[in-house]
């Protein structure tokens, strides 16, 4: 049974929260103020906290800024509810820590709906590490281009996604500190970036408080966002970076990767670490030139040549550029070829609903969800799962197809 406290100072608003809760299985305790809903917090160590803003003492953002401060509730779910409505007062609240946010009066539904979020997203983050051999570690995937615009993010979303929706266990990882768009394309929140993750030092990371930076997608799948602001990210080390992958690789299942379009530190970092680099390549001559320096870079990195695979993603109709005259240019085949299909990729973005999501029937999706199946494990293509999902049922469908 899962323990709530609820804050606030306004007796009725205990009541209706109880109310709206009554008959699921949760046990709520109340406190009446900021410093002594903190006191009972450490007495009772409740599964989610609910929190007013505005409150006697102390208001709800400082509250919950000190429990964020605290080793035993940094990845505690905190639900600020308030009468304060402003675009400001949400983020504001996000900005201290909190994992969600609803405006009073509120809807009961509504309520049990997102605390009934919470718990359960608490539950499914990985909470322990526990020691692993290499061939139980999480397989790395790190998507990689030193052009923009050649349709990394999209590759990276849509396969965390499917190899989430084939194995589960999977996490995403958005490196792209400038301008990352991983939670954009996701339609998700702000909440915790990889600008909460630079605040410790290479050693002090564990996996309490790495779960605290860890949002889950309501598909399954884990993720950590790049920052709003490119300065939020300045000041995330390599060290750092690197400690906290070999952390998640204990975690998951999978790592996918989405990288600056660059050697910095953090790229670098995430290249060394990674089993499969997937390097992206478009069909126009400033592309094939950016392929051939990544190429030549991982040469000097002495990156094994097994761990690279070209893809070619065709994001322009016409091009005089042929995949065989591309090929012949790098020296390597392409391990795949990802069609141009705009108006659907463009739609996919601004609404924030993934092709593998939205429009699981649509080849392109089908395309992405087999090349996941390729990218995936050996362990897991050899075996059937106990309780296979749509995804692998497709994927399987499709590959006996392809053998009659």
């Amino acid at each position: 049974m899962a323990r709530i406290l609820v804050i606030d100072d306004e007796r009725t608003y205990h009541q209706l929260i109880a109310k709206a809760l009554d008959g699921l299985d949760y046990q709520i305790h109340f406190a009446e103020d900021g410093i002594s809903g903190i006191a009972r917090a450490r007495t009772i160590k409740p599964d989610l906290i609910i929190t007013d803003v505005m409150m006697p003492d102390i208001n709800g953002y400082e509250v919950t800024h000190q429990l964020r401060r605290d080793a035993q509730f940094v990845a505690t779910p905190i639900l600020v509810l308030t009468a304060q409505a402003g675009l400001q007062d949400k983020l504001r609240a996000f900005e201290v820590g909190a994992d969600d946010y609803l405006n009073k009066p509120f809807e009961p539904a509504e309520l049990a709906a997102r605390v009934a979020a919470l718990v359960r997203r608490s539950e499914m983050v990985p909470t322990t590490t526990i020691a692993k051999d290499s061939s139980q570690l999480a397989r790395t995937i790190v998507v990689h281009s030193l052009r923009g615009g050649t349709g990394c993010s999209t590759l990276a979303v849509n396969l965390g996604l499917s190899l989430s929706n084939l194995w589960g266990s999977t996490i995403l990882l958005d490196l792209t500190m400038t301008a990352g768009q991983v939670a954009l394309m996701l339609n998700e929140n702000l909440r915790r970036t990889w600008a909460d993750v630079s605040r410790y030092k290479e050693g002090e990371a564990d996996a309490v408080s790495l779960k605290s930076v860890i949002s889950l997608h309501e598909s399954g799948l884990s993720f950590i966002a790049a920052p709003t602001f490119p300065v939020e990210g300045e000041t995330l080390r390599g060290e750092t970076l690197s400690a906290v992958t070999n952390m998640l690789k204990e975690q998951y299942q999978y790592i996918v990767a989405d990288l600056p379009h660059d050697f910095s530190e953090a790229a670098i970092s995430a290249l060394d670490l990674a089993d499969i680099i997937l390097l992206v390549s478009a069909p126009d001559m400033a592309s094939v030139r950016a392929t051939a320096a990544a190429l030549d870079t991982y040469q000097k990195l002495g990156y094994p040549t097994e761990r690279i695979k070209p893809l070619l993603n065709a994001v322009f109709p016409r091009s005089s550029l042929s995949k065989e005259k591309i090929e012949a240019a790098m020296g390597m085949e392409f391990v795949a070829t990802i069609p141009h299909v705009p108006d659907t990729i463009l739609e996919a973005i601004n609404l924030g609903r993934p092709l593998v999501l939205d429009k699981p029937k649509e080849p392109i999706s089908a395309l992405l969800e087999d090349f996941a199946f390729f990218l995936s494990k050996k362990e897991h293509k050899k075996t059937k799962p106990e309780n296979p999902t749509e995804t692998w049922n497709r994927v399987y469908k499709r590959y006996q197809n392809r053998k009659k």
